[in-house]
């Protein structure tokens, strides 16, 4: 069913039953991975960051494609990192890889002669990143140390669908194949202020009082899935009385 998932400040979509259903209830699983990724970079051990670095951006078979080296700051380099992903298909996130190191340099390598899982592929190099991600996805990852004390978490919307109204902006980011689940991110509201926020699928509508962060901005995560019907096209609206973005996407079978 269509829902606007309540976390934060967003207080539609869920029945107060429907908000203690047991972790394998779909609106349940659907508002766990939503906030995990809002505050997936939150969870960064203090004075650390990773940042993508794009290398190369082109097309295979009428896809984009990118590739990206990462750098590290405020991390120590006498460790031995794992590299964590998250792809969208999966249901929690995944080791990749281990025995990493960073650089003087911050750029993550593969040690020569590694005994860990990272020398089959860059034995001796660094490690580059390749990606052939859909409009929308959302790419997430992170750094671990051996001794768990130095986390890393980064992410990156390498083909963003954003919508722009004045200095007001949706941007839509896709954590599902098919739509399935989806968080909007509004940007460029005044602070600390309620805003408008409309959403429809089909006949089903939700409007809601969302109020933004200081810095202007609110997340709103969605399940835009009607009931008896396999595919559709959602339609967001956040307004305020100096702008109103809106944005548009098709969801379900295809997509």
């Amino acid at each position: 069913m269509w829902k606007l998932i309540t976390i934060a400040t967003v207080l539609i979509g869920l029945s107060a039953g429907q908000q203690k259903s047991s972790p394998q209830d779909p609106i349940a699983m659907a508002t766990k991975n939503a906030q995990a990724t809002i505050n997936w970079e939150q969870a960064t051990s203090p004075g650390m960051k990773a940042e993508l670095l794009l290398l190369t951006k082109g097309e295979l078979n009428g896809h984009l494609t990118v590739t990206y080296r990462l750098k590290v700051t405020g991390a120590p380099e006498n460790q031995r990192y794992a590299l964590v992903s998250w792809p969208i298909m999966f249901p929690d996130p995944v080791t990749v890889m281990d025995g990493l190191v960073v650089n003087p340099n911050g750029f993550v390598v593969c040690p020569a002669h590694s005994t860990g899982t990272c020398a089959k592929n860059f034995d001796g190099a660094e490690v580059k990143m390749e990606f052939a991600p859909v409009k929308g996805e959302i790419l997430r990852g992170a750094l671990v140390s051996a001794d768990r004390r130095s986390r890393i978490f980064f992410s990156i919307v390498p083909d963003p669908i954003i919508k722009k109204d004045g200095s007001c902006s949706l941007e839509l980011v896709r954590l599902s194949p098919g739509y399935e689940l989806v968080l909007v991110r509004a940007k460029g509201f005044p602070a600390n202020e309620n805003v408008a926020f409309h959403t429809q699928s089909y006949e089903e509508v939700h409007d809601a009082s969302v109020k933004t962060n200081p810095q202007g901005e609110f997340w709103a995560p969605l399940t835009p899935f009607v009931a008896g019907k396999q595919s559709g096209t959602a339609s967001v609206v956040a307004k305020d009385p100096k702008c109103a973005p809106t944005l548009s996407f098709n969801w379900g079978a295809g997509q």
